[in-house]
């Protein structure tokens, strides 16, 4: 590995003369996944409680035992390059794995040299404390830690490098980050001198368990089921899809990707359910499409055309799983479109729980309807769906009914394709 940093000196702190605010500086490393369209330097950058304002940090989350408000921190940046591009080694083992079936010879693996190597950013953050012990200390308390500070420092400079080059760099979400951050404390003296003396430590982050754990293999017969339903257009599959989708994305930090997932996740499973009822009921898709063009919004069509069909409590508000889908979906992906903010992290957790409870309560309410709607519960449920919700006395009519009536699929994807378009229409 070569680094190419700016001249290695001890750094000085814009905050260091004036050591009676602050005990010393944390440092904290990281190396990011991708190259910045930055030189090799040192950027002090003003922090002051504005600035976590705008980060939606209450001033109930300060952290006053290591804050000392306002503040200058400073990011060393430099570039670092790999001895092998992550290019060129992915295609020597995909060339052994099909070297290995076949019996060919593998590709050649190219020389290690620069001209091969990928080059990455990496930046020291250096934050002013007002003692050791807090400034070392994990998250606490739904506090504002220094390590978090940093990490939203570099984020929102690889968001102003995106906008100002135009290089498509991805968000520097929390996940994304090396789990095991070297770090280490400087003393202010009373020159105004930083001085590391202490060893480094590492700080472990909450994902480092996660991406050190390999998943457990499924069963290929589970795969290849949701496959065929997959790639023949069944909507239940590309519900859950979308569900599965949102999970691994929260599971990698993007809150923002997890919401909006959940909600498209939500309305394709109440529309396409209102579309297998009309369908049932032997609408057209063009009279279908104009059902639905008449209410506004999808909290409109929730509220008046569900209950009557399904049966169970479509409320929008009060308690329940239609009203904490309205709470926790509808209205935190319309505060996130208009304000253009990223959802918390207990937001997107009860996002995904009440897309969970929702789909549960549309899925159940389709068994519980099997004898009124045979063909929309057989389109939209699964065997699984029946165990969980059909009563014991009646369990085997329904999985009978629900086979029998799964064959109608191929003509509900048709119905529902024009049904589409006839709506694209009346926009």
């Amino acid at each position: 590995m070569t680094d190419d940093a700016a001249t290695s000196q001890q750094p000085t702190h814009p905050d260091c003369d004036d050591p009676d605010r602050v005990e010393g500086v944390v440092a904290f490393s990281f190396v990011l996944p991708f190259l910045l369209p930055l030189e090799p330097q040192a950027i002090p950058i003003g922090v002051d409680e504005e600035y976590l304002r705008i980060r939606g940090v209450a001033p109930a989350e300060f952290d006053r035992s290591w804050m000392q408000m306002p503040c200058s921190c400073v990011a060393i940046w430099s570039v670092v390059t790999d001895e092998t591009h992550p290019v060129f080694e992915d295609t020597t083992v995909a060339s052994a794995a099909l070297a290995k079936i076949t019996g060919q010879d593998p590709q050649p693996t190219p020389p290690l040299s620069e001209d091969f190597g990928q080059k990455r950013s990496t930046v020291v953050v250096l934050i002013p404390v007002k003692n050791r012990a807090a400034a070392l200390t994990p998250p606490r308390d739904g506090k504002v830690d220094p390590l978090t500070l940093a990490h939203w420092l570099i984020a929102d400079a690889a968001r102003s490098s995106r906008i100002a080059s135009m290089v498509p760099i991805p968000e520097l979400h929390y996940r994304s980050l090396n789990p095991i951050v070297p770090a280490t404390f400087g003393v202010i003296s009373e020159a105004g001198e930083i001085n590391f003396n202490e060893k480094q430590t590492a700080i472990l982050l909450d994902h480092l368990p996660s991406m050190l754990h390999s998943p457990e293999p499924v069963d290929p017969t589970a795969i290849g089921k949701i496959f065929h339903e997959l790639t023949r257009g069944s909507i239940s599959a590309l519900v859950r899809d979308h569900f599965a989708r949102a999970y691994a994305e929260h599971s990698a930090g993007d809150r923002r990707a997890s919401v909006l997932s959940l909600a498209i996740t939500c309305e394709l499973m109440l529309d396409s359910t209102l579309a297998a009822l009309l369908w049932e009921e032997g609408r057209t898709p063009a009279e279908a499409a104009q059902i639905w063009a008449a209410t506004s919004s999808i909290t409109a069509r929730v509220k008046t055309l569900y209950a009557g069909r399904l049966g169970g409590s479509w409320h929008v508000d009060g308690d329940g799983p239609v009203s904490r889908w309205r709470e926790h979906i509808v209205d935190v992906r319309n505060s996130v479109i208009h304000s253009g903010r990223a959802p918390s992290e207990p937001e997107s957790e009860n996002s995904n729980a009440a897309a969970s409870e929702l789909l549960t309560f549309v899925s159940k309410r389709l068994v519980l309807k099997w004898k009124a709607c045979p063909k929309s519960m057989a389109v939209l449920c699964g065997p699984s769906s029946v165990e969980q919700h059909a009563s014991k006395k009646q369990r085997d009519n329904v999985h009978a009914e629900l086979k029998r009536c799964s064959a109608f699929a191929v003509e509900f994807h048709q119905w529902r394709d024009e049904w589409l378009r006839e709506r694209a229409m009346l926009s």
